[in-house]
C-alpha cells in the first residue's frame, strides 16, 4: 500500500469506528440491553433479578463506547494530515460512518432501509467519485 493511498484506509476505519461509537452509545441506553442481560443470566443458567449484570453489560457498553470514540477521532486526525484535501477524507469519512452505522442498525436492531435511504446512499457514492475525480 502505497503512503499516498493510506489516508484511504484510515479515512475508511474512522468512519467504521465512528459507527460502532453510535452502536455502543445507543446499545448504552437500549432495551435490547436488558433483554442481552436476560439471555446471558439464562445461558449461565442464573434465575432471578440480576440488575447488577444488566449495569455491568451497559458500563461495558459505554466503556466500549468511550473506546471506539477515541480511536476514531486518532485515526481521523491521521486521516485528515495524511490525506491531500481534508474535504476529501472528511467525505471518506463520512460515507463510510454512514454505511456501516446503516448496516449496524439493520444487523444489531433489525430497523429497516428504506428507499430514500438508497438513494441518499447512492448520491453519497456519487459525491465521492466526484470528489475524488476533481483533483485527479
Amino acid at each position: 500500500m502505497s503512503t499516498h493511498s493510506r489516508w484511504v484506509i484510515l479515512a475508511l476505519a474512522s468512519g467504521a469506528f465512528a459507527a460502532l461509537n453510535g452502536l455502543f452509545a445507543k446499545l448504552t441506553t437500549d432495551t435490547q440491553t436488558a433483554a442481552f442481560s436476560k439471555s446471558l443470566l439464562a445461558f449461565l443458567s442464573l434465575t432471578g433479578d440480576h440488575p447488577i449484570l444488566e449495569m455491568l453489560v451497559r458500563g461495558a457498553c459505554l466503556g466500549l463506547n468511550v473506546l471506539c470514540n477515541v480511536i476514531m477521532w486518532a485515526l481521523f486526525t491521521r486521516a485528515l494530515t495524511a490525506a491531500p484535501s481534508t474535504v476529501k477524507a472528511s467525505i471518506t469519512n463520512t460515507a463510510a460512518n454512514f454505511l456501516v452505522t446503516a448496516m449496524l442498525g439493520m444487523l444489531v436492531f433489525r430497523e429497516q432501509v428504506g428507499g430514500l435511504w438508497w438513494v441518499g446512499a447512492g448520491m453519497m457514492g456519487g459525491g465521492c467519485v466526484l470528489v475524488g475525480m476533481r483533483d485527479n
